[in-house]
């Protein structure tokens, strides 16, 4: 990972990432654009902010034990930095004008990590000033997209394809990607890799989470033992309580990162969820007005941001989104994921023996939607939840969403390769009077499969009592035993509609359950 390279290009030449074309657009700050307050405290605003700047500068000698502020703000060029915050008073954010101002947040692995260039959390974030709100959509690391630029690949490679033909250029491609599939503006990015995150964590005392359920990892990876002998000692077994939980910067990180917990937590929506979690909690530490009074902080945000962070974010935008979101509540911030449930976006599939995710909507009109109205009112088709509920509380709330909606799901069969072209909805049948239990084992080598379809499973109303591995893992289709003698037909018709096969009488071998269905996953 380079080093941050600020962008000091004047606002006037701004390039704004746009359109399915990913077209560039230059945009045009006209000086007859409204003013957001009183110029005049705007000015002074402006001097305060490069006061403070100057005063941490020429304090430095007595307040650090180094040079590391000077160091830093002359690498992002001083004089023009102060010469941006002095005239920003009357100019908006990209985006501002429109309501909408987008930013990309990437975090990856960077220097001394195996695949440091993969893109290993990718959140696109929305903030409507008028209202206070604020989106975030996690984007699964396995999504796979065609894009003008590059052929098919996962979302997650297209950071590393662009950061090996130009250093830094990650972010950016990785908006414009993302642009192009949601026909949405993407104004900024950031790009920050796990040292950065770590840092940026410790730097406001830790971040106080509420950690749903037992987060147990068998195999966490151990920094630096990638390659060590015997295999079992690149790993460390990784436990989180339930509860209240004040987690450091590893430990955050730790959470952020698990992707072979057992249960729930193994799937990568669940992944999602604790990310956007993390960065809810870090927003109530960072957007406090004490942070730019506090000379040391600022010189530990530099050092971290020179070092681990790539934006192209100006020193003045990052105090205006500051200043606007001063107000927002963490707590009513919308969050969304795209999962492979009924209800989803996104479908799953082995291609060539790699575990990929692929759009239900090939034409991209239905995930269009979503983003274009996200921040419409509850009872639409767009299925929200905040961050500040438990995952249980957020997956009923998603199912009442949906059957409020009446059933579309068209009448014309699809193969199993064939990509839906309306977002299957969750019908209102009697599959849920039944009550039928259902316990579902991973016959595949896909890590955390069978865990991700209890969620998907449960988000429309079935009850999971048990998910585990099946004894093999060479499971070529999956396999549905109706254990309750035909009791439950219309729970035997929905699974069948889900996963595209008929439920079986028969007894399964070496497999003791007791439930009334058991769900073998196989690799289609």
């Amino acid at each position: 990972m380079t080093k941050v390279k600020v962008n000091l290009l004047p606002v006037e030449d701004k390039v704004k990432i746009k359109g399915s074309a990913g077209e560039k657009i230059t945009e045009k700050i006209s000086p007859d654009q409204p003013v957001r307050g009183d110029r005049i405290k705007k000015i002074i605003a402006s001097i305060i902010i490069v006061t403070i700047i100057v005063l941490a500068v020429f304090s430095s000698s007595v307040v650090f034990s180094d040079e590391n502020l000077i160091k830093s703000l002359s690498k992002l060029n001083l004089l023009q930095q102060m010469s941006r915050l002095m005239g920003s008073g009357n100019k908006n954010l990209v985006g501002e004008n429109e309501d909408r101002i987008n930013i990309l947040i990437i975090g990856m692995g960077g220097q001394n990590h195996e695949g440091g260039t993969l893109a290993d959390t990718i959140i696109l974030g929305s903030f409507k000033p008028s209202t206070q709100q604020v989106a975030m959509v996690s984007i699964p690391r396995d999504l796979s997209l065609k894009t003008n630029n590059y052929d098919w690949l996962k979302i997650n490679a297209l950071n590393a394809y662009a950061e090996k033909k130009e250093a830094g250029s990650g972010g950016r491609e990785m908006a414009r990607a993302l642009s192009e599939l949601l026909d949405t503006p993407i104004n900024y990015y950031v790009t920050v890799d796990f040292a950065g995150f770590e840092k940026l964590i410790n730097e406001f005392g830790g971040v106080d989470i509420e950690v749903e359920r037992d987060l147990i990892d068998p195999q966490y990876p151990i920094s630096g033992q990638e390659y060590v002998f015997p295999i079992e000692n690149r790993y460390e077994n990784l436990y989180i309580k339930k509860g209240q939980q004040h987690m450091d910067g590893q430990l955050a990180l730790k959470y952020a990162r698990s992707r072979h917990a057992l249960g729930l937590e193994g799937s990568d929506f669940a992944r999602s969820r604790r990310q956007q979690k993390i960065l809810a909690a870090l927003k109530e530490k960072i957007f406090k007005v004490e942070t730019f009074f506090n000379p040391k902080k600022i010189n530990s945000l530099l050092n971290a941001y020179n070092e681990h962070i790539h934006t192209n974010l100006e020193i003045w935008e990052m105090l205006s989104l500051v200043q606007l979101g001063k107000n927002i509540e963490t707590s009513k911030i919308i969050s969304q994921t795209l999962s492979d449930g009924p209800s989803g976006f996104v479908y799953s599939q082995i291609i060539n023996g790699a575990y990929v995710l692929l759009l239900k909507d090939s034409s991209y009109g239905e995930i269009r939607a979503m983003w274009k109205n996200i921040f419409s009112a509850p009872g639409s088709q767009i299925l929200t939840s905040t961050v500040s509920e438990s995952l249980t509380a957020a997956l009923t709330k998603k199912e009442n969403a949906a059957n409020q909606i009446s059933d579309e799901t068209p009448n014309k069969s699809k193969t199993e390769t064939e990509p839906a072209q309306t977002l299957p909805l969750t019908p209102i049948i009697d599959y849920k009077k039944e009550g039928a239990t259902i316990d579902i084992r991973n016959g595949t080598w896909v890590t955390g499969l069978a865990g991700q379809q209890q969620i998907n499973l449960e988000e429309s109303g079935f009850e999971v009592i048990n998910v585990a591995n099946a004894n093999n893992h060479d499971y070529l289709k999956t396999i549905i035993y109706d254990l309750s003698e035909g009791k439950n037909p219309a729970t035997a018709t929905e699974l069948a509609k889900i996963y595209k096969t008929t439920p079986t009488s028969s007894q399964p071998l070496a497999i003791a359950s007791q439930a009334d269905f058991l769900i073998i996953l196989g690799q289609n």
